[in-house]
């Protein structure tokens, strides 16, 4: 009997104990999940300029590296404390050229000081400076820039992969609209032959660069940057019948085929910025080409081809201001 009671005893002082050690990593857990859950929402922000203007401040008191970010609010304070800094997406455009640049920043346990965030703005700023000066296009501007915290670790810190997009304007411009698309056909030479990876891309992209959208900022609106972003890649895989794509690595077209194209990623465009209930800021399209062994050993060919476009559209969260670029046009 005594033998059973003290069997019993040991069984249960074994399972408090176990249910302690599973209330205290519950704990552990709940306290760890809690501390890399980010509270901060820049949509409750209600004077974007303001707010932006106070932060740029209070990296540079003495109290900053005493008040670490995560390490997705430190991606966002500094996209957007660049963009309200240099660019302007309410300007006329004819064509957009993207540039990267690779700077590091120093991550401890998912979490960013404001010195080092502070040092990453200043290093990225001096890097788009030196884009925007050696850029030749005419009427040069700085449309957005979109900074990324990658996750691989270096001697040096974090490596930071900044987009930087500057738009430009050459000759003659007008915005157009979706539905306007029929008009088109009168300024493209739709008699002439159009590459697949050469002369369609460009014509594409130029007509593209100056489309607005629906959602498109009001013109009369001042300087806009952007303090959100969200890019998505798009082919034939994804939008069969409505991106190109074809086996023939030398295929050109007519100008109607190109405009019904045009009339296909406008409307792309516009299908995924009401998806994502962003504007649409930039495209950017990637010719690509795929060879692979023919599956057919009677062919004549030993490899057949994959030939498609590839879009790379970029929508943001737009902010006007009264304020001008600083640092860069000033």
């Amino acid at each position: 009997m005594k033998r059973f009671k003290l069997l019993a005893i040991i069984v249960l002082a074994i399972g408090v104990v176990a249910f302690n050690s599973c209330k205290k990593d519950e704990l552990t857990n709940n306290n760890e999940t809690k501390a890399l859950t980010s509270t901060f929402n820049p949509n409750e922000i209600e004077n974007m300029d303001e707010y932006l203007l106070g932060f740029m401040k209070e990296m540079k008191t003495a109290t900053r590296d005493s008040e670490p970010m995560l390490l997705e609010d430190a991606q966002w304070h500094l996209s957007a404390c660049l963009n309200f800094q240099f660019c302007n997406a309410n300007v006329e455009k004819t064509q957009v050229v993207y540039d990267t640049i690779y700077t590091t920043i120093n991550v401890n346990d998912g979490y960013v000081s404001l010195n080092d965030i502070n040092a990453s703005l200043q290093e990225i700023s001096t890097e788009v400076l030196a884009v925007y000066n050696s850029s030749d296009l005419e009427n040069k501007n700085v449309l957005f820039i979109k900074p990324e915290i990658q996750n691989d670790n270096t001697r040096n810190g974090n490596t930071v992969r900044t987009v930087v997009a500057t738009s430009g304007r050459d000759g003659e411009h007008y915005y157009f609209t979706h539905w306007e698309y029929l008009e088109i056909c009168s300024i493209i030479p739709v008699t002439e032959q159009y590459l697949w990876n050469g002369s369609m891309v460009d014509t594409l992209e130029h007509y593209i660069n100056i489309y607005k959208p629906t959602k498109n900022q009001d013109p009369n609106a001042g300087r806009t940057y952007y303090t959100t972003f969200e890019s998505i890649q798009l082919d034939y895989t994804d939008h069969w019948g409505r991106i190109y794509c074809s086996d023939r690595p030398y295929d050109t077209q007519n100008g109607y085929f190109v405009v019904d194209l045009l009339d296909s990623y406008l409307g792309l465009i516009e299908d995924y910025e009401r998806l994502l209930n962003l504007y649409y800021i930039a495209i950017d399209i990637e010719p690509l080409y795929v060879t692979y062994e023919s599956p057919n050993v009677d062919d004549y060919y030993d490899y057949e081809f994959n030939c498609f476009h590839v879009l790379n559209i970029d929508y943001g969260l737009p902010t006007n201001t009264t304020l001008p670029p600083g640092g860069i046009t000033n």
